[in-house]
């Protein structure tokens, strides 16, 4: 999280500790409008847009939010010839229809959860340094600094089972320098409260690093999609095929960043430019795939699917759609100067390219072991 917050690393707080503890609870559970109920259990505050929290953020006291992308797309549009379908992303509401207008959906926390997430959010921050073993990656990503403006894919939803201290992820990554945007779907029981599969962000600046909105920066815009939502049905090998689609752009007119996710273009939110320093300009590394972390001398959890690859989407966890956004603000749908890249034997990564037949674009499988 960032810089002056604590990272609790002992079971016992201190006095000053347990004092952070509650500032930070304090300015994450922001006053509910009203509170809500998914089909899965997650309690939900509606929060008033402008008091969420990031809007803590000492740059964005005053900022004037723009709620829509001005150079948005719809290119983003293609359509497989495969049954796919996108995870049930607005039938979770007990309501059956999320929070009222005006107000944001943020998943009540305790402690516990600050902690969990502080000590997360502190070890992606190490591995991105190269500072953790057991983290094992497979991936497609680019090999040229050009500006980048964004990129995406839609990602096959799997339900990898992990273990406590283990995750395994799916995402793809926007990077310049000490600034990041990470998005996907992730079983991660050190961050979450459970195993199940959740959508989550992954946000680094130079003066903090956060999951979700544990410090303040993303600002969520819709009433209807929490961040950590949590994704169900998920695929099973042979099918049918579930997904979503994780998209960020930059926009070309106020040079914030958006998310987009889903088959209908769901604008989730956005990161402020002006949280960023490199980023600000543009991204200059993306990448797409899976991730998966076991402390060194555990076995490893699988990756996507959990099985070798058989090159077939009813087989194997696969990005298809494969894009991103080039110097021109264009949607590029066959990315030049990339590259497949495994950490081990372990996992694979396999690029098909643009053969895989009409509405699928670029195509890459990943997973094992």
């Amino acid at each position: 999280m960032a810089s002056n917050h604590y990272v609790i690393r002992s079971h016992r707080l201190s006095t000053e500790e347990d004092s952070e503890l509650e500032r930070q609870l304090k300015l994450l559970n922001k006053p509910a409008v009203t509170t809500i109920q998914t089909k899965y259990g997650d309690l939900y505050d509606c929060v008033d847009f402008y008091q969420q929290p990031a809007f803590d953020h000492l740059l964005l006291k005053d900022h004037k939010y723009e709620f829509k992308m001005s150079s948005y797309n719809h290119e983003l549009n293609r359509r497989t010839n495969a049954d796919t379908y996108d995870t049930d992303i607005f039938d979770i509401w007990s309501n059956g229809k999320g929070c009222p207008s005006n107000t944001v959906p943020i998943r009540r926390i305790t402690k516990q959860d600050i902690i969990k997430a502080n000590r997360a959010a502190e070890l992606r921050y190490n591995i991105s340094l190269d500072l953790n073993p057991g983290v094992e990656v497979a991936m497609l990503r680019t090999t040229q600094q050009n500006k980048y403006y964004g990129g995406g894919m839609d990602v096959a939803v799997y339900h990898p089972a992990v273990q406590s201290t283990q995750y395994s992820s799916s995402h793809v990554k926007v990077e310049n320098g000490p600034d990041s945007i990470s998005v996907g779907w992730t079983v991660n029981p050190s961050l979450y409260p459970d195993n199940e599969t959740r959508m989550f962000i992954y946000t680094t600046t130079k003066d903090s690093y956060c999951y979700n909105t544990y410090c303040p920066g993303f600002i969520i815009s819709t009433t209807e999609v929490p961040i950590d939502l949590l994704l169900k049905p998920y695929t099973q090998i042979g099918g049918p095929l579930y997904e979503q689609k994780f998209f960020v752009r930059k926009d070309a007119a106020n040079g914030d960043w958006f998310l987009v996710i889903g088959r209908t273009n769901i604008t989730v939110g956005s990161w402020p430019q002006k949280i960023f320093t490199a980023l600000a300009d543009s991204a200059n590394y993306v990448e797409w795939g899976g991730e998966v972390y076991s402390p060194p001398g555990t076995d490893p959890p699988p990756m996507g699917a959990g099985q070798k690859l058989q090159q077939k989407l009813y087989s194997d966890c696969y990005g298809r759609q494969v894009n991103l956004i080039n110097e021109n603000h264009e949607i590029d749908h066959d990315p030049p100067s990339c590259e497949t890249y495994q950490s081990s034997k372990r996992y694979q990564v396999i690029d098909e390219g643009l053969a895989a037949g009409p509405g699928i674009g670029r195509l890459i499988f990943f997973g094992g072991p």
